[in-house]
C-alpha cells in the first residue's frame, strides 16, 4: 500500500488557501505511516502472500478514517477562509451563496435561534458565512454530493471535479460510513460470535489514495479563484 507523490503546492499560495494545504499535507503523512506500518507488519510475517490478518487490516481500516477526517478539516478549512475572499464580488461563489439562503431553509417559517444570531451579530456577513460551511459540511463530509456542494459554493471547476468524477468516490465515503459506524462488524453468525466486512487492502489503498489527491482538485481552483479575486 503506498500514495502517490505528493501534489506541487499552489502557486503563491494565498494565506488564505495555506491552511487547507497544511492540513492535506499532515493528513497525508499519517496515511502514508499507516501504510508503511501495515506494509512493514506484512513483510515480518512468515508468508507475505499468504491472507492478511485482521490486525493487518485495522490499519488500512484506520487510513479510511484518517482519510475522511482529513476530507472534513481540509474543505471546512477552504470553505472558510476562501468564502470570506469570494464572496466580496459577484460571481459563482457568490451566486451559489445567495441561492442557499433563498431557497434553502434558513429564511423560511420560524428562524433558528443560530439564524437568528447570525442576523444580529457585529459581523453579520460572516456568521452567515459560518452557518454555510455548516450547512455544507454537517458534521462531516458524507458523500460525492456534499462534495457537490462544496464545489459549486466556491464557485470551481474541473475535470475532477465534475459530478460524474464526484460520483467515482462514493465507494470511499461508502466504506467510511462502514467503518467508522459500524466498526465493519457485520451480522454475527451466531452465538457469541462476530463477522468482519471482507477489506481488500489494495482496494484501500485505491480508495485512499484518490480521496486525498481529490482534496488538490478542490485546493488548487480555490487558490487560483482567490487569487482572481484579490
Amino acid at each position: 500500500m503506498e500514495l502517490s507523490e505528493l501534489p506541487r503546492k499552489p502557486r503563491s499560495c494565498p494565506t488564505e488557501v495555506e491552511g487547507s494545504w497544511n492540513r492535506f499535507v499532515a493528513t497525508r503523512e499519517s496515511v502514508s505511516e499507516l501504510f508503511a506500518a501495515f506494509n512493514e507488519q506484512r513483510a515480518r510475517q512468515t508468508n507475505p502472500q499468504g491472507p492478511i490478518h485482521e490486525k493487518h487490516k485495522d490499519l488500512a481500516r484506520a487510513a479510511i478514517v484518517f482519510t475522511a477526517a482529513g476530507i472534513d478539516a481540509c474543505l471546512r478549512t477552504l470553505l472558510r477562509s476562501c468564502l470570506a475572499v469570494l464572496l466580496r464580488e459577484d460571481g459563482a461563489a457568490h451566486g451559489a451563496f445567495v441561492k442557499h439562503f433563498q431557497e434553502g431553509e434558513r429564511l423560511r417559517g420560524d428562524l433558528t435561534k443560530a439564524t437568528k444570531e447570525a442576523i444580529v451579530a457585529l459581523d453579520p456577513r460572516a456568521a452567515l458565512i459560518d452557518l454555510y460551511v455548516t450547512d455544507l459540511t454537517g458534521s462531516s463530509i458524507q458523500g460525492w454530493k456534499d462534495l457537490r456542494g462544496c464545489r459549486n459554493a466556491l464557485g470551481i471547476s474541473g475535470n475532477a471535479l465534475t459530478d460524474e468524477a464526484l460520483k467515482t468516490h462514493q465507494d470511499f465515503f461508502d466504506a467510511r460510513h462502514e467503518v467508522v459506524h459500524e466498526l465493519d462488524l457485520v451480522e454475527p453468525a451466531g452465538k457469541g460470535t462476530r463477522s468482519r466486512r471482507p477489506r481488500d487492502v489494495r482496494e484501500v489503498g485505491r480508495q485512499c489514495d484518490e480521496a486525498l489527491l481529490l482534496i488538490n482538485d478542490f485546493i488548487a481552483p480555490a487558490a487560483k479563484a482567490v487569487r482572481a479575486s484579490g
